[in-house]
């Protein structure tokens, strides 16, 4: 007997259909629809930033000041001296002049001449939408906070939603994609503390929350900021750093090296995302400290980013240019576990 089909029937099964389509389209482009949602972002929050500090007649002074407060000559000094102690204490021996130097030197330099004044515009359109839209969350001066508690509050916050971002970083697959740049580094050194896609900057936004929700009570004197940046470099140094008893407080260059292994050390995953302070990933249970073994291998399984060791000399500036162009592919070796 011939079943006759039913057109309400029909027509669900076929919505349905498109449905699961739709999801699965969503879910192999997620990613990637992220990093663009990121962009987006990010190019609005540099247009209020430009409109905001236009208006007041101080753009290119505030751009400027930033940037040698990002990248002085102070940070700098920091660096230039790590490298040199690199030199002569080394975790793992490498030529002064590896490539894996050179191309993180230039992604200094790039810090330093682009990135940096990006930093600057995105931080004060965010700060702007903030006070616009969400202005109930900034406190009025604390009167029984003395300036110098305010102060060092704030500068744990920073610390406290750097980690929270950089756990982010790890979770999220839009977020990896311009992450997985830094950890690619088969090669660390203290350069490799700017090996950092320039749109991951704005996956950072919310580290400005405690300096906005608690300034009115004393703003952060810039010398406290350029000193946390430089304390922010030294744990990526090629050193065997441990500080002892300091380590179980500080992140040293071993205890750093661990988050950068090239294989999990347990079921746990990644491990160790404190920039400055350890407590958060003790709290978290995420810390795992060195052992005083040989320094572990460093970059990601598989080389999913492009890197300049797999290449002749000559290419590497064409594989520099394929890491900063591959988050915006519609489908990247980056799209795994990370």
């Amino acid at each position: 007997m011939t079943q006759l089909s039913n057109p309400f029937v029909d027509t669900l099964a076929r919505e349905s259909q498109r449905a699961r389509s739709r999801g699965r389209y969503l879910a192999s482009k997620g990613p990637w629809l992220g990093v663009l949602g990121l962009a987006s972002l990010a190019v609005w929050f540099s247009v209020v930033g430009v409109q905001t500090l236009s208006d007041g007649g101080g753009l290119w002074h505030s751009l400027a000041t930033d940037r040698d407060q990002m990248a002085g000559p102070a940070l700098l000094a920091v660096v230039g001296a790590i490298f040199l102690a690199e030199r002569l204490w080394p975790a793992v021996q490498r030529p002064a002049l590896a490539r894996a130097h050179v191309v993180d030197a230039g992604y200094l330099a790039l810090f330093a001449v682009v990135v940096a004044p990006f930093v600057t515009l995105v931080s004060t359109g965010f700060g702007v939408e903030i006070d616009r839209y969400a202005h109930f969350l900034v406190l009025g001066r604390m009167s029984l906070l003395p300036q110098v508690g305010a102060v060092g509050l704030i500068l744990v916050g920073i610390d406290a939603m750097n980690w929270l971002a950089h756990v982010a970083n790890h979770r999220s697959a839009a977020l990896w994609r311009l992450h997985a740049l830094h950890h690619s580094q088969e090669d660390m050194s203290v350069f490799t503390t700017f090996r950092t896609h320039p749109l991951a900057h704005a996956s950072y936004l919310p580290t400005l929350l405690p300096v906005l929700l608690l300034g009115a009570s004393g703003p952060v004197p810039a010398s406290a900021l350029v000193v946390y940046g430089c304390l922010v470099t030294l744990p990526h140094a090629n050193l065997r750093w441990t500080f002892g008893p300091l380590g179980r407080i500080l992140v040293s260059p071993a205890y750093h090296r661990l988050h950068h292994a090239r294989s999990p050390l347990d079921s746990r995953g990644a491990v160790n995302f404190g920039f400055v302070l350890v407590c958060w990933d003790r709290m978290a249970r995420h810390a795992a400290f060195p052992t005083g073994k040989e320094p572990i291998l460093t970059g990601i399984e598989t080389r999913p980013v492009p890197i300049e060791q797999a290449v002749r000399t000559s290419r590497t500036p064409a594989v520099v240019l394929a890491q900063l162009a591959q988050p915006f592919m519609a489908n990247a070796a980056t799209d795994g576990p990370a």
